[in-house]
């Protein structure tokens, strides 16, 4: 790695996304290490050298690592903005921007990989028909009350399209295309909607 150079290890549909569409919507430079997944290679001592939770994304600023993609995120928008993908603490709208761009992942995404590890049958996600249903229930208690904070809107903010929209637009992205719980029409169309930026149609298409 070029210790100057921002460099992303991702694995396509994974929290690899959140960073990498953010870096596509500010218009940096990266150098991009896409690899399909391979649960004995992320826990070889090769990848753990990367990163040394053994998972995706794994992220680097020269020789700084970061392995939190609402993390690598704020760390990016901090340090290398200032963007308008921003709300400050003076934005009227600002704790509901900060709310979804990190209850995305601590309020769902975790849920939604416990419920991806347990259906396709994974043996360190075994869980109880009871455990699964909760995680369910928590998912579903989180989209109604997205669906509530949009309130028909394009973007959660009313202002515009913000880092927000990303976090939560992967997490959404998780849930209908892997998970395949169903979406309401509300927020079937907010993701469409986000789907359709430029942005996302690159890293979609990236493949190893």
């Amino acid at each position: 790695m070029n210790p100057q150079t921002l460099t992303l290890f991702h694995t396509p549909r994974t929290r690899s996304l959140r960073p990498l569409w953010l870096m596509e919507e500010m218009g940096l430079e990266y150098d991009l290490v896409s690899m399909e997944y391979d649960a004995d290679y992320f826990a070889s001592e090769k990848y753990r050298a990367i990163n040394p939770m053994g998972k995706i994304p794994a992220f680097y600023d020269g020789k700084q690592l970061i392995v939190e993609s609402t993390v690598i995120m704020e760390y990016v928008l901090n340090r290398y903005g200032p963007s308008d993908l921003q709300r400050d603490k003076d934005h009227p709208e600002y704790a509901k921007y900060l709310q979804w761009f990190h209850m995305a992942e601590s309020g769902v995404s975790g849920y939604l990989a416990t419920l991806i590890g347990y259906r396709l049958g994974w043996e360190k996600y075994v869980i109880s028909k009871e455990y699964e249903a909760y995680c369910v229930l928590q998912v579903e208690k989180a989209l109604a009350m997205l669906e509530h904070d949009l309130n028909g809107q394009k973007y959660l903010i009313s202002d515009g399209f913000s880092a927000a929209d990303i976090s939560i637009g992967y997490t959404l992205y998780l849930s209908s295309v892997l998970v395949q719980l169903p979406l309401s029409e509300p927020l079937t169309t907010y993701l469409a909607g986000l789907q359709q930026r430029d942005a996302w149609q690159r890293v979609i298409a990236i493949t190893p």
